[in-house]
């Protein structure tokens, strides 16, 4: 069927990559959409399977590190899947954004911890279609699989009722970092995080309820210089 079901994707501002930060412990960073891209700048699932296997037997615990707007749901899950079968611990680190898709794999984490200004977004799966009427009535039909696998992903972790996570699905939930920790879908916050870019939005149309303030890269960098900049006019006036 000439379908896709998927959330969004930008081009990636960072690269995806696994290393080892000692004998024990390693990084995974993942700062870029999911799924297969034409042009590379996404993180698909056999590219992370395929990575997490040359991880050494040693490691017992790992750190995933995200900022991503999301992406394929299939990839995702796969992505989502691998963590949560591996061996070792893994502590998931909210930068920036988790956001569709990758607010599930940010549930793989045996702890999840939101960064200072993160974001975390839940939404119901979409997708586009072609063809006639049994056509939109299969993809329909998937959707609503598709739905209730995400639900029973997010009850698992947060312990909230089933109806009350697809009103939240429905209702394109955006949660800060407080927020999500209040709800469940995180376990604790910390400060030193990553600003969300402001390109994560600018051609993400589908997207209901974008939050109306947040810090981008742009902005933090500017509010900095400017900072600098009266500093030392104020030293230079003394």
């Amino acid at each position: 069927m000439p379908s896709k079901i998927f959330g969004f994707r930008e081009k990636a501002q960072h690269p995806f990559e696994i290393k080892c930060k000692s004998a024990t412990k390693a990084e995974i960073v993942l700062y870029a959409p999911i799924g297969e891209s034409f042009w590379g700048d996404s993180i698909s699932a056999k590219q992370f399977s395929d990575e997490l296997k040359k991880l050494d037997a040693s490691v017992n615990e790992i750190s995933v590190r995200i900022n991503s707007p999301g992406g394929d749901v299939f990839h995702g899950i796969a992505i989502y899947n691998r963590l949560k079968q591996h061996k070792a611990k893994i502590i998931v680190y909210v930068d920036g954004l988790a956001a569709s898709i990758a607010s599930i794999i940010a549930l793989a984490g045996d702890e999840v911890i939101m960064g200072e200004g993160a974001l975390y977004m839940i939404h119901k799966p979409w997708s586009f279609a072609m063809g006639n009427s049994n056509d939109f009535e299969e993809t329909i039909n998937r959707l609503l699989d598709v739905e209730e696998q995400l639900v029973s992903i997010y009850a698992k972790k947060t312990k909230i009722d089933r109806n009350e996570i697809k009103k939240m699905l429905s209702d394109e939930t955006w949660m800060d970092a407080e927020q999500a920790v209040e709800k469940g879908f995180a376990d604790s916050t910390f400060e030193d995080s990553v600003p969300i870019a402001a390109s994560v939005f600018d051609s993400a149309k589908w997207i209901q309820k974008a939050p109306k303030t947040f810090k981008s890269e742009t902005s933090v960098i500017s509010a900095a210089k400017d900072d600098l900049k009266k500093k030392i006019e104020e030293r230079l006036k003394k």
